[in-house]
């Protein structure tokens, strides 16, 4: 999508945008943790210890956040371009699916060394399972 800064509308997603990431930063910097995680696994447990370390982990954790949505927007983009040059899109979805597996495994495998504990069960974990796999074939679907 175009962005013309002269136009109001332009003015409008960039100010949309600006005004986002200060509510962000606003809220990391100025508010800080307040939430516990609902998740009590030991890679998400809050860091413990004097005050400085904790704040140093939501600033740090807030700044990482901020990069992947950026990251991830800049993909979006630099995919439109790479479809104009290559207009298959299922090898392009594919390929992301591929690479994105293994990612998720190098994450998963440093959070959670144990790999009995990655069976699934007949709990909630295997309802996520199913839903994710419902909702990417839908996502799929879109294309």
């Amino acid at each position: 999508e175009v962005v013309k800064l002269r136009s109001p509308s332009g003015m409008a997603k960039v100010a949309g945008v600006g005004l986002c990431l200060a509510g962000v930063l606003v809220i990391a910097f100025y508010v800080g943790p307040s939430l516990n995680p609902v998740n009590h696994h030991r890679a998400l447990a809050a860091a413990t210890g004097d005050a400085g370390a904790t704040r140093g982990t939501w600033i740090m954790g807030t700044f990482l956040m901020v990069l992947a949505n950026v990251t991830w927007s800049l993909w979006i983009v630099l995919q439109a371009a790479l479809l104009k040059e290559y207009p298959n899109k299922l090898l392009v979805t594919a390929t992301q699916c591929v690479f994105s597996a293994g990612q998720c495994f190098v994450v998963a495998a440093v959070a959670e060394r144990d790999f009995s504990r990655w069976q699934l069960r007949f709990d909630v974990t295997l309802l996520a399972v199913l839903y994710t796999v419902r909702l990417l074939n839908s996502l799929s679907c879109q294309w």
